[in-house]
């Protein structure tokens, strides 16, 4: 499945012992670095999700915040996608090993080295005009309406219309993933982006599937409990180390309480079925319970000691620094940062097949992208 939900119109403190259970909001164990937020304005939000763990690792690797454009990797998504081939209209979903693929093949530029007018801001207007004007062009009477119109200066030429930017200069600009430092470790030795998108396992990130149940009244067997559970010690214990874990999953927009950011099993259960798709943000905190000798543990970055006991606790709810934008009040965002509780996202909810009225049950989790190590 291809993530990409498009937002339009929608855009988490420590006391040494244990919280209140009605003060879940306050509650958080420990805190990724990250880069102010953005929001997409079409439906690549993989690419702002990547976006936001390479400016989480190199902020924490560098001392820098860094505005990576996500247009320039838009730029050649499109082209891949149109040069040569037969296509109605733009795809501009995506996954995780599409947009590592992008940058190991073209890198990153700063948006100001690609849209100068839109570096710094939150929305870039222009894809979403960039979207209308290519599937104008793709469609009968466009420039690139026929597949041999389809080559690839044509594409470059259109693309560039599109975006309002010159991709032949932004290239003289990019940066090598080869170049680019990710990671430093404790020895001194050091990560580029290249090793941690394709380089050998002691250096790159992998996806790792949650295991998932289908069925609107399937249960997990053991098998399948026990692997979620080791699969989300290695979750917990990269975001103990300051890991900008990258989560994908299904949004339904009637599961969120906006009043405290969260989506919830029990309001999409008292709301039904609503907006939904693919998704995938990056993740920053959690909050457990149950904590042997704590409760309720967390608020912001804690000791190693109570990052070690909260392994033993019964996660609450996860935090993620979302691709929608910061003040949407439509949505109850004031910091760009959304909460799934553990019910919503291992439960088996009805999600649309997208076709016609076909839907299935399965659990909302997907997959997570790991550090090497954890």
């Amino acid at each position: 499945m291809r993530y990409g939900i498009i937002l339009l119109s929608l855009v988490f403190t420590l006391n040494l012992g244990a919280c209140a259970k009605e003060d879940v909001s306050q509650t958080l164990v420990t805190d990724v670095d990250h880069s102010a937020v953005k929001r997409q304005s079409i439906g690549n939000c993989w690419l702002y999700a990547q976006a936001s763990w390479l400016e989480s690792l190199y902020l924490t690797a560098n001392q820098e915040e860094i505005d990576v454009s996500e247009s320039y990797w838009t730029w050649w998504h499109w082209y891949d996608q149109i040069v040569g081939r037969d296509l109605d209209e733009i795809r501009t979903g995506g996954w995780w090993r599409t947009s590592a693929g992008i940058i190991i093949d073209h890198g990153f530029v700063l948006e100001g080295d690609f849209i100068p007018e839109e570096a710094g801001t939150e929305m870039s207007l222009r894809q979403a005009q960039a979207e209308e004007y290519i599937n104008e062009q793709l469609a009968e009477g466009g420039a690139l309406a026929n597949r041999q119109d389809r080559t690839a200066e044509n594409v470059r030429a259109q693309l560039d219309l599109a975006f309002g930017a010159q991709m032949a200069a932004a290239e003289e600009l990019a940066r090598s993933p080869e170049e680019v430092l990710v990671a430093k470790g404790t020895a001194g030795e050091t990560t580029t982006l290249q090793a941690a998108l394709a380089g050998n396992t002691e250096d790159r990130w992998e996806s790792t599937s949650f295991p998932r149940i289908y069925g609107k009244n399937a249960v997990p067997s053991q098998w399948q409990i026990e692997r979620r559970q080791a699969l989300m010690q290695r979750v917990l214990k990269a975001l103990n180390d300051h890991q900008p874990v990258v989560m994908t999953f299904m949004v339904d927009f009637n599961g969120l309480d906006i009043t405290d950011q969260t989506f919830k099993a029990s309001t999409l259960r008292e709301n039904g079925k609503g907006s939904q798709g693919g998704h995938m943000v990056v993740l920053e905190d959690y909050v457990v319970d149950n904590v042997p000798g704590y409760g309720y543990i967390g608020e912001g970055d804690v000791s190693d000691e109570m990052k070690e006991a909260a392994l033993q606790g019964d996660i609450v709810l996860l935090k993620a620094k979302n691709s929608w934008g910061t003040n949407r009040p439509d949505r109850g965002l004031t910091d760009g940062y959304n909460r799934f509780d553990w019910e919503y996202l291992t439960g088996q909810f009805e999600w649309d097949s997208g076709f016609g009225d076909t839907s299935y049950y399965y659990t909302t989790l997907t997959d997570f992208v790991l550090p090497p190590g954890y």
